[in-house]
């Protein structure tokens, strides 16, 4: 399965598609309002909210 393909993405696989080098920005956008599903334990951020996340940043 490619990055692509892939819905639900773990904070490591944030952090690898956008080149960031600290787990603490992904906290950042999360505090920013980046959103987060909770699948038991699990922390889960779909691509779409990721998305529609960075497209909310953009000028």
């Amino acid at each position: 399965m490619s990055k692509t393909e892939i819905q639900w993405l773990t904070y490591q696989q944030v952090m690898e598609e956008l080149h960031i080098g600290s787990v603490n920005t992904v906290y950042k956008m999360i505090n920013d309002g980046l959103k987060v599903t909770s699948i038991g334990r699990l922390k889960r951020i779909e691509r779409k909210e990721l998305e529609k996340y960075l497209n909310s940043k953009t000028f």
